[in-house]
């Protein structure tokens, strides 16, 4: 079966990590894939395997005015119709809200089934009417619409609930645990960590991570908090750290090529998120042995985190809750070893295997009614 996946760019992020594994996944199975990017391949993170097809359109771009805005849409779809035709595709999977909308428009009137991705909880994070009308027009279009939680899924309750499924993402850590690890400048390998990991955005929450951090640092000078990522908000956060006086507790060293390294010599992970779909540095972390405190936001932490079992769920945007779980794990090492001791298991509930013979069966399910 001749499979094409359709995403926006391979940069360093959740979903494009998840498009990966995916694809190494199918190959596995004896599909054969092709990937399609609306940007080119100067910006790429992610490595595909060699076997897959790469199809880089390089047809992303603002646009200055709204009739520049049309021309570029109409020109993005019209190129995006012509490369998936040419892969003659059995089936489209498509990556993420405006892609999934651009994909199923450019297919109109072709007889491909198309699945869509729903990698975020889309009440909180669709800012824009129009983008919102057009989901609401597209979607009744794709074969399937894939939910990547039943947090991200609750927000489809216009569909018919033949349109909808859950597969979550899978989990895998590939690294040598063996390996030599350089830390970035700034972490100080005589402390003791506490590590965050995700896009410097608002959704993220690092603000409110800081000002929980904040609230307990002056009593454990030991302690450091890392927080990997790169992201719009990257000026903004130093210039938080400096206001909240942790320069020397907070460090922000950027994306790093193997952050598990860092992780399995942490103490806990911490995230503040305001708002996810089914956040993969949660089960990560979970992976590499970590006990996990995180917002109980909407949607996807409630259902990787065993609040109690192999970490911490506290209020979201409750900044003094973080604060008093993360004080909590910093003095309690009998509580903090026995949520660690739960951690990995969070490989076998979200395996690979499991998750690819989900999405084989629903491959089976969208070609058989065809």
């Amino acid at each position: 079966m001749q499979l094409t996946l359709v995403t926006a760019t391979l940069t360093c992020g959740g979903a494009e990590r998840v498009l990966v594994l995916l694809t190494e996944g199918f190959l596995q199975r004896g599909y054969t894939v092709s990937v399609i990017t609306l940007s080119g391949k100067d910006i790429d993170f992610y490595k595909l395997p060699s076997q897959v097809e790469r199809i880089a359109l390089d047809v992303m771009g603002t646009s200055s005015n709204i009739v520049q805005a049309v021309k570029n849409n109409f020109y993005r779809l019209s190129h995006l119709r012509k490369a998936i035709q040419s892969t003659q595709p059995d089936a489209v999977i498509s990556f993420v809200d405006q892609t999934n909308i651009s994909t199923l428009l450019s297919l109109t009137k072709t007889n491909y089934p198309i699945i869509v991705t729903e990698h975020c909880d889309v009440g909180m994070k669709y800012g824009s009417a129009i983008w919102e009308k057009l989901r609401r027009l597209s979607y009744p279009h794709a074969a399937k619409v894939v939910s990547v939680s039943r947090g991200v899924e609750s927000a489809f309750d216009w569909l018919p609930e033949r349109k909808k499924t859950v597969i979550y993402n899978p989990l895998i850590i590939r690294e040598d645990p063996q390996s030599q690890m350089s830390l970035p400048q700034g972490i100080d390998p005589q402390k003791q960590w506490i590590v965050a990991m995700g896009r410097l955005t608002y959704q993220k929450g690092f603000d409110l991570l800081l000002s929980a951090f904040k609230q307990i640092a002056d009593r454990f000078t030991d302690w450091q908090l890392i927080i990997l990522g790169e992201g719009e908000l990257r000026q903004e956060l130093e210039t938080n750290v400096d206001k909240l006086g942790l320069s020397h507790q907070v460090v922000l060293p950027g994306v790093v090529n193997n952050p598990f390294a860092i992780l399995r010599q942490a103490k806990f992970f911490a995230m503040a998120s305001r708002f996810e779909g089914f956040p993969m540095v949660h089960g990560e972390a979970l992976a590499c042995g970590l006990p996990v405190i995180c917002t109980d936001c909407p949607s996807g932490p409630k259902e990787i985190i065993r609040d109690g079992v192999d970490g911490i769920l506290v209020s979201n945007g409750d900044v003094a809750a973080i604060a008093s779980a993360m004080e909590h794990l910093i003095v309690d090492q009998t509580a903090r070893a026995q949520l660690a001791s739960r951690a990995p298991e969070v490989s076998a509930r979200f395996s690979l295997d499991s998750v690819m013979r989900q999405w084989e069966a629903l491959l089976d399910e969208v070609v058989r009614s065809k």
